[in-house]
């Protein structure tokens, strides 16, 4: 990249806007949750994510909804271990005496059509649920094994992040009584793009339920440098500075300008590499929650699910919620049974 064109990006993604016209949109209504999803294969993470789902139902007067996902064949095994493959209706009746148990376990009083029992590939049709009950968050393990076919990164948690129409909260099987209760510290990522403010605009809603402090971050960070000559690389630090003082004086005004109604707000700017950075603060400064959204463009060099934000679910030391803020993927249009 030639370095009028690296000073040109400068001013096109870094700049200096009027936050009168493009700070949040405050909203004043308390956000809502009516209905909340969590994918259960039975292992445990998967039911810790239903225990940290309680405390969020409680508090919003949510209600809850299980599901379980299975696959063609659902092989159990005789006593003289000989497999055998149950027919769907026989595997759709164990499934709800299932759900109906892990319900029991938690003392969660929930009605049959709470309980979703469905065939095919784990992540559509959790988001092909979510989707057809209005579910307004989905809470969903980082690891599990049979349903899901081990549910880890990579696989169902991360296609359920890039293709959910609505907020994800991805959980960690650890501290699960600190995290369950409050959320005393939220992080926010900001990149001043359109999509991040609608992530910005999330976080305010839930730390107003919660009370919570919002700690604002911005990474500043050039993906790539290449120079057309031997000495435009010593202007690389130059561009840096020009580029954390742009973004700077742009988190002053959205810290002075926007309306957080009374709440906590701490912004701070980091140089490097965005994903290391904002898990770095969140382990420093004790963060409770991480909301980002799935989007971006500058400063976070398009937060996309394959970059920062898998990042950050990757590897956060606590729950992140990701927040859609464009049009998702449609899934394969398969028949569910349920």
């Amino acid at each position: 990249m030639l370095l009028h064109e690296i000073k040109d990006k400068c001013r096109k993604e870094i700049q200096i806007t009027d936050f009168k016209t493009r700070v949040i949109k405050q909203d004043r209504q308390a956000l809502q949750i009516h209905n909340v999803l969590v994918p259960v294969d039975f292992s445990a993470p998967s039911l810790s994510a239903v225990e940290f789902a309680l405390p969020l139902v409680k508090q919003f007067g949510a209600d809850l909804h299980l599901v379980h996902v299975f696959g063609g064949d659902y092989p159990i095994t005789t006593i003289v271990a000989m497999p055998l493959v149950l027919s769907e209706l026989e595997i759709n009746r164990s499934v709800h005496w299932h759900l109906r148990d892990v319900a029991e376990k938690y003392s969660i009083a929930l009605r049959r059509e709470n309980l979703h029992a469905l065939k095919g590939r784990a992540f559509e049709e959790i988001c092909r649920l979510a989707r057809d009950i209005n579910i307004d968050l989905i809470v969903i393990a980082t690891r599990g094994n049979t349903g899901f076919k081990h549910l880890v990164l990579g696989s169902t948690t991360e296609r359920v992040v890039r293709h959910s129409s609505c907020p994800v909260l991805v959980t960690r099987d650890r501290d699960l009584s600190r995290w369950a209760t409050s959320f005393r510290k939220i992080l926010v990522p900001i990149d001043f793009s359109e999509c991040s403010m609608k992530g910005l605009a999330y976080a305010k809603a839930f730390a107003k339920k919660y009370k919570s402090k919002l700690l604002l971050l911005n990474s500043v960070h050039f993906q790539y440098y290449v120079a057309s000559d031997e000495y435009a690389r010593y202007d690389l630090p130059r561009l840096m500075k020009y580029a954390e003082k742009a973004a700077r004086e742009q988190m002053h005004d959205l810290v002075r300008k926007a309306d957080w109604s009374g709440l906590k707000v701490e912004a701070s700017l980091r140089a490097g590499h965005p994903g290391q950075q904002i898990c770095e603060r969140a382990k420093d400064s004790g963060v409770d929650l991480i909301v980002t959204s799935t989007h971006g463009t500058t400063g976070f060099k398009h937060v996309l699910l394959g970059s920062i934000a898998e990042y950050v679910v990757r590897h956060a030391s606590c729950p992140v919620l990701v927040v859609p803020s464009h049009e998702r993927p449609a899934v394969n249009s398969t028949k569910r049974q349920t």
